[in-house]
């Protein structure tokens, strides 16, 4: 009997070990007494190869590489865009995760039966149906902010995972970050700041310098794929944040580490009202 897809709560996180993005990797001293079995590895699947997934990715390889572990293996990689999907694949290749490469999710679920966790990280719109679909396939799930564009998709998420009691983590990092956890103790456990009346927080980031060139044509999504997944054009699938139908914005993206961070620091408060000034103008 296969019981890694029944491991729970505790023992799974007992073997892994948040880092600099809020992954979860195993890392623990499992193995290091005399005559310790090894523990299996965690076999993992990646889902949405951008940028981020990127970093994701290579904190992963760094963290087992630094600890002299084998305690992860990248088993299936799923994304529309066969240059991305090639190209994350070479770079598991080179440090020996022999992935298996999958344009849909559902195709990957179906033919990987020895996953044990995912990592998604596609743009805001697809994460609730996808993190969904991996719970009920019986797996973990890590999925990037935003944990979705809706509130109702965000509750079947939390309501999925309970009802599989399969682990549910969203990468807002600095939850993960130990500068964010020692400023939590001197500020919220010890007091230092005494009692808060006020905060302040902002964040600039130009819509150039957030917007991605798009590749040469030789390297685009086929228009026909782009349209079944729900794209218009290949602008809307590499800056998806300038779109309103595919993410919640800057505010969403970026003005929700703040959020998450006040959240966090001062008890978990709820808003009594909300004042929003500005406009749309890339906002589409």
């Amino acid at each position: 009997m296969d019981t890694r897809k029944n491991i729970d709560r505790r023992t799974f996180m007992r073997s892994t070990a948040a880092i600099g993005a809020g992954l979860f990797l195993a890392s623990d001293g499992c193995g290091k007494g005399v005559g310790a079995k090894k523990p299996d590895p965690l076999n993992i699947g990646l889902i949405g190869l951008g940028e981020q997934c990127q970093r994701l990715m290579g904190d992963a390889i760094l963290k087992t590489r630094m600890d002299k572990t084998e305690n992860i293996r990248f088993k299936a990689v799923c994304d529309i865009w066969p240059y991305r999907l090639k190209y994350r694949k070479n770079i598991l290749r080179a440090y020996k995760h022999d992935a298996n490469a999958y344009e849909s999710y559902e195709e990957m679920l179906a033919e990987e039966k020895d996953l044990d966790a995912v990592i998604i990280a596609t743009p805001d719109w697809v994460h609730a149906p996808i993190s969904i679909a991996c719970m009920k396939a019986g797996l973990h799930v890590y999925c990037e902010k935003e944990m979705s564009n809706s509130l109702e998709a965000a509750k079947k998420m939390v309501e999925t995972s309970q009802a599989t009691r399969k682990l549910l983590q969203i990468g807002h990092q600095r939850r993960s970050n130990p500068r964010y956890h020692a400023a939590d103790a001197l500020i919220r456990k010890k007091r230092l700041l005494g009692k808060i009346k006020n905060v302040n927080a902002q964040w600039n980031r130009s819509v150039a310098s957030a917007t991605v060139p798009l590749p040469s044509a030789s390297a685009h999504v086929p228009p026909e794929t782009l349209k079944q997944f729900g794209y218009g054009s290949m602008n809307e699938l590499v800056n998806w944040r300038w779109f309103e139908k595919f993410g919640g914005g800057p505010l969403g993206d970026l003005g929700s580490h703040q959020i998450d961070i006040f959240n966090w620091f001062l008890g978990d408060v709820n808003p009594t009202s909300v004042l929003a000034v500005g406009g749309k103008d890339y906002f589409k």
